[in-house]
């Protein structure tokens, strides 16, 4: 298949998507993208889950580390569920960064597998 083929294809494709379902995917290439961005930050070169991998060095295995940074954007959605607000991040930023972070983990994960 050619390029030209592909983007007829997926363009044919993303017409035929519910708008939920349509949604789901852009959301899913700006995850990609806010990946990209906070790993110039967080992330080496040689490694875009340096960061995450740090759990290693207290006994933690990656992939659980990740999901540790998981359960820190959940209790904060809690948190918002509680008081009905949050001060230092919106809720649409907790959500996008646990939705990162369960990628993440599953990258690391099946790093893991053999």
């Amino acid at each position: 298949m050619t390029p030209d083929d592909y983007a007829r294809f997926r363009a044919a494709k993303t017409a035929d998507r519910h708008p939920s379902s349509a949604r789901f995917h852009e959301l899913l290439n700006e995850l990609g993208a806010l990946h990209d961005r906070k790993q110039a930050d967080y992330g080496r070169d040689d490694d875009p889950f340096a960061n995450v991998r740090g759990s290693e060095e207290w006994g933690i295995t990656a992939w659980i580390g990740a999901m540790v940074r998981a359960q820190d954007k959940v209790r904060r959605l809690q948190s918002l569920v509680r008081n009905g607000e949050l001060r230092n991040e919106s809720a649409e930023d907790s959500l996008r960064d646990l939705a990162v972070y369960a990628i993440i983990a599953l990258v690391l994960y099946e790093e893991t597998r053999p």
